[in-house]
């Protein structure tokens, strides 16, 4: 096949080409015309209809709550302790003799005062070696008597010269060595009634039965426990507290909460020593109840003052900040009832429930925005609750 060479195509005429390009533009402006046309018809149409339709309501103005905030020079801080109540005296009672077990009339539970005899041990060897002392004690009696009435002889002879010195001497001194082992006898019949004391054993405050560890039967050796017995006085309860606040304890109130319920507690003292592990010193207080809560872990609230200057306000009334920081929508009043918003920077100092104590950009007595401050940016035109 033979290929055409450039030189061999020739070019349309001028007229030709003339007319083309004319028809083109022609098609292209017209094409350009109906657009717009229908892009006039299309918003003079929905203009149209626009007009033909109510206009809305205008927004209804934000109504705000105000609240007037005032600063302080001071803060009440709640500061709250966690540690475990304790009877004032718990004791484990033993005998100081061992034996039998015979008698126990207390049981677990039970109420005891001071004195009450409430256990027994078996008494009759005790007894019977007593009986004997007293026996004894009895016949060195009736030599005593003897020797005394024998040395009033002996001098009688003696004067008459009928007796020496010697015997006289003799029974002198037989009657004192009688009344020594008499003097013996009477330190064994002491100690003896001494470990018959011992035998019974008594409550040594007014106090409640704790655990019961034997009964009776039982063979106790010396010192063995018998029973647990709490005394009945107002508990204590043991926390550790932070040296810097042990002058302040004395000055203010404290509650104390267990298991839901509240009670009152009074300062004690501390423990003079500092607890090597908590870094702490040991405070004891007086809680004011007779339930038996011993043992119980609680939680010791204590109300101190603490001297910063700032504004306590609603805590729903913060705002995130930039920087850590947390902002404050404070109101400008207007005389017609109306204010304007604007944000005023605040540093938290405390929170107390529901309440939180900052300092930061506020001035003076201001009047802010305590809660619903999501509805709201700085600037707004706001209306005051029951400003008409």
């Amino acid at each position: 096949m033979t290929q055409r060479r450039p030189e061999d195509t020739r070019k349309a005429p001028l007229w030709k080409r003339t007319l083309r390009g004319f028809a083109t533009l022609t098609g292209t402006m017209s094409v350009i015309a109906i657009a717009a046309g229908a892009v006039w018809f299309g918003s003079t149409t929905l203009a149209t209809r626009a007009s033909a339709v109510d206009a809305p309501a205008p927004t209804p103005m934000t109504t705000v709550d105000a609240l007037r905030v005032s600063p302080t020079d001071h803060m009440t801080v709640t500061r709250q302790f966690y540690g475990q109540i304790e009877a004032a005296q718990t004791v484990s009672l033993g005998f100081e003799q061992g034996g039998r077990l015979n008698v126990l009339t207390v049981d677990e539970g039970d109420r005891v005062k001071a004195g009450d005899v409430i256990a027994k041990l078996d008494t009759r060897i005790l007894m019977t070696e007593r009986s004997r002392l007293v026996a004894s004690r009895d016949r060195l009696k009736a030599q005593a008597e003897l020797s005394r009435r024998t040395t009033q002889r002996q001098i009688e002879l003696r004067d008459r010269g009928f007796a020496s010195d010697q015997a006289v001497d003799n029974v002198a001194l037989g009657h004192t060595a009688i009344e020594a082992q008499m003097a013996e006898v009477d330190a064994a019949i002491t100690q003896v009634e001494v470990q018959l004391n011992q035998t019974e054993l008594t409550a040594p405050f007014d106090g409640t039965i704790g655990a019961r560890h034997v009964d009776p039967g039982a063979i106790m050796a010396v010192g063995a426990p018998v029973l647990d017995i709490r005394q009945a006085a107002a508990p204590l309860f043991r926390v550790g507290i932070d040296p810097k606040l042990a002058g302040t304890l004395a000055d203010h109130p404290a509650t104390l909460t267990v298991d839901g319920l509240a009670y009152r507690a009074h300062f004690i003292g501390f423990r003079p020593d500092l607890d090597a592990q908590t870094r702490t010193r040991t405070a004891l207080f007086e809680v004011e109840t007779e339930d038996p809560v011993y043992l119980s872990a609680g939680v010791l609230s204590i109300q101190t003052s603490l001297a910063q200057a700032g504004y306590a306000i609603p805590l729903p009334a913060l705002q995130d900040g930039v920087r850590g920081l947390w902002t404050v929508l404070v109101l400008e009043p207007e005389d017609d009832g109306f204010a304007t918003t604007r944000a005023a920077a605040v540093e938290v100092l405390q929170i107390e429930g529901d309440t939180a104590y900052v300092r930061g950009t506020l001035q003076g007595e201001a009047l802010i925005v305590p809660h619903g401050t999501h509805r709201l940016v700085p600037g707004d035109r706001v209306q005051l609750a029951g400003a008409e």
